[in-house]
């Protein structure tokens, strides 16, 4: 199945990109694509270690109880801006934000989010905050695709909100 590049689609790393630092075997979720304007997303599937998590629960007050060993909270989501905050949930109906597929929402507000947060369940996560975020020049994406250094995968919120990130990639990487 041939999937066009454009927002909410997954951009999953070949094997060539091994020994890429920033995306060896990392899986891009596509929040923006545009001709004249390039392309940009979060690595879904790069949870930050649990010590870093931890110094981060700030930006989370009221969340804390959604970061679990099984439910991790805090993600590395790419190279540019790494002190950026991007937002992906599941709860569009509370706190808006843009939809991007099946019930995946960028953005938003958070206090909503922590106004609900008891209600809760941190098994079936509902939240992710990325740290930073990919980006590629107009084209620039296009021509690595092409050269197979990336493929492109229908995007799915149960691997977005996966509690297993680090099987993302090998459940989407082409034979």
């Amino acid at each position: 199945m041939s999937v066009p590049l454009s927002p909410g689609v997954f951009v999953v790393a070949s094997p060539k990109l091994a020994e890429n630092p920033h995306f060896a075997r990392k899986v891009v979720l596509v929040l923006r694509h545009s001709a004249d304007k390039g392309t940009s997303g979060v690595v879904i599937n790069w949870p930050l270690s649990q010590g870093h998590a931890t110094e981060l629960m700030h930006l989370a007050g009221g969340l804390e109880h959604l970061q679990t060993p099984d439910s991790r909270l805090f993600f590395d989501g790419g190279p540019i801006e790494p002190k950026m905050l991007v937002t992906l949930h599941r709860a569009g109906h509370l706190v808006g934000g843009t939809p991007f597929f099946e019930d995946v929402h960028a953005g938003g507000n958070l206090e909503a989010l922590r106004a609900h947060a008891t209600s809760m369940d941190p098994q079936r996560p509902l939240l992710r905050l990325y740290l930073g975020y990919a980006s590629w020049s107009p084209g620039q994406l296009e021509k690595e695709i092409a050269g197979g250094f990336w493929s492109l995968s229908p995007g799915s919120a149960d691997l977005v909100f996966s509690n297993t990130p680090e099987l993302v990639w090998q459940q989407l990487s082409p034979p």
